[in-house]
Order: C-alpha cells, then structure tokens, then sequence
C-alpha cells in the first residue's frame, strides 16, 4: 500500500496518513459507527499506521471473528465514503499531531535525523506532513488519491492464525471479484548520493534532557549486510545485556538511555544509535557510544565483512 514517498506531486503533504485517518470512518456497506460496532462484538481491535513506503490497516481478533476482520478490511480498500464532515475533522486531529511532533523532543530529534542523512531521497520527508503543503489539501484531492493507490493490484493482505487457508483466500478472492486491476504510474523515486563527509546538525530548546542520534548509511533491504547489521544492533543496543546498557550507561554513567537499531526500507536505509543524555555529558555520551562501535568494527568478522563491501 502507498506510503508518504509514493504522494507525487503532493510529496510532503502527508496523503497517506489522512487516509490512515478516513478508512474506519465509514463505506459504502456500513457506516463507521456500525464498523466500530463490528469489530467490538467481534472481540477485536482495530489500528492502523503510516510510514514512508506503506499504509498498514489491522485488525486483531480470535479466530471466531476472521471473517468479520476480513470483511471489513476489504470493505475499506474498495469502498471508503470519505466523508466531507469527518475528514475536516480529522486534519484537525493531524493539525493537532503536527504541532505536539514540534513540542515533543524525541520526535523532533528523529525528525532533524531524516531531514540530516538523507538530501535527495524522498525518506527527508515527514510521513505527516508540513503544514503549508498540508493545508493545500481538498477533499477531491484525497478522494483521488485513495482511488488512484488503493488498486487491487497495489494492495496486498498478511493473515496468520488459527484460519483456514482456502476459506481465507476465497472470502478475499470474492470480495474483490468485481474490481478490476488500475494502470499504477511508475513512480520515480530520487537516489541518495554516496554521502562524502559528516554530516552534523544541533539544535538548541529549552528541554530537561538532550535527545541524540548517529546514524550510517546501508544497504537496501535485500542486501546481504543487513541481516548481520540486524544482529550488530541487538548486540550494541537491545535490552539490559546489549554493550551500549552496561558499558555506556551501567560504568561509565553518561547516558539515561541508549540504543541502537536499523532502518531498512526497500530503498538504503540507516544503521544508527540514539541516546537520551544531560547536557554536560553529552560529548562523554558521544565518545563512549562511538567507542562501542569501533571496538565492533575491530573484530576480525566485521573487519573481514567491511573489506569485503568495498
């Protein structure tokens, strides 16, 4: 399903995730009350999220409601109303997102990250949105949108418990009998140059603690490296025995909170640390975390693995 990069010329608007907002709201079959309804005697729960190359809908349930689950979720891909009145509700409740992702730090600090390590690829954007752009925005704009990416031959669905595969592939294959596959446009998406030098930015608030990150670039998703970049994250950052907690946090005392993590999208993405630090010990923070990484990369496999990327 489209995410935030795949908005063409509205790149930046955050059409995605105001359809992530409108699909429960209501179809052409039922209304978003009786949807609500549905997934409640059903005994599920029902969210949905956005990210820059995906929109993802989900719906949990016993196994006694799977088809209640499925028929809904298809229901919304093919027949979403879209309603005028709840959708200028709903670029009030993003409006109101917008505005708590400036005051909240973590998300400005991840915000500034993007914005820093990537300078031609879509992936500089925020899934939500800028203002300005955002504001732009009618309602055909986004009707046109959910018709244009939401094809049966864009959309694809993950279903895992306790179901019958054959019931399951055919309650799908029936509710989309009569739809017909849409011509998709490629869609061109900008190459990141090879990165030359550091990159830094800072940025000062009136905040209790300073949020950082590092962050390298890797290898697109099938790339052999980033399973091991994968494993090279949990070791470093992930839970109480990962080196970042005993060494950086635990000895030397210099950060409340360490990590570290990959993002791997379908185009490069990131290998990084983030770190939550007070002021006066964020270059001791800074030292001690990159001084993890390079004793990692001194080992004789990464070393061997790092002659070998070359």
């Amino acid at each position: 399903m489209a995410g935030s990069i795949h908005e063409g010329k509205w790149l930046g608007a955050g059409m995605s995730h105001v359809l992530e907002h409108m699909l429960f709201k209501g179809t052409t079959r039922r209304p978003g009350s009786r949807i609500d309804q549905e997934v409640q005697e059903a005994g599920g729960y029902m969210n949905a999220y956005t990210s820059f190359d995906r929109t993802v809908y989900h719906i949990d349930v016993p196994n006694t409601g799977a088809k209640v689950a499925i028929d809904i979720l298809c229901d919304i891909m093919q027949n979403a109303t879209l309603p005028p009145e709840e959708m200028e509700k709903e670029k009030q409740v993003i409006v109101r997102e917008m505005d708590m992702n400036v005051d909240d730090p973590g998300r400005r600090a991840s915000r500034r990250l993007f914005e820093t390590a990537y300078t031609k690829s879509s992936y500089r954007f925020t899934v939500i949105g800028y203002p300005d752009i955002f504001h732009e925005l009618k309602a055909d704009d986004i009707r046109d949108y959910y018709h244009q990416k939401y094809a049966p031959n864009n959309v694809f669905y993950a279903i895992a418990g306790d179901v019958k595969h054959e019931e399951v592939v055919t309650q799908i294959r029936d509710a989309y009998a009569k739809a017909k596959a849409k011509a998709l446009p490629p869609i061109v998406l900008p190459a990141e140059p090879r990165q030359t030098a550091p990159r830094e930015i800072v940025e000062e608030a009136p905040i209790e603690l300073g949020h950082f990150h590092f962050a390298w670039h890797i290898p697109e998703l099938r790339h052999p490296d980033v399973p091991a970049l994968d494993v090279l994250a949990v070791l470093l950052g992930n839970g109480r025995s990962s080196r970042l907690y005993q060494e950086v946090r635990e000895k030397k005392g210099v950060v409340h909170s360490a990590d570290a993590w990959t993002y791997s999208p379908g185009n490069p993405g990131l290998f990084g640390m983030s770190a939550m630090v007070d002021a006066d010990k964020f270059l001791a923070a800074r030292d001690a975390m990159l001084a993890e990484v390079e004793k990692n990369a001194r080992l004789p496999g990464c070393a061997r693995r790092a002659e070998q990327s070359r």
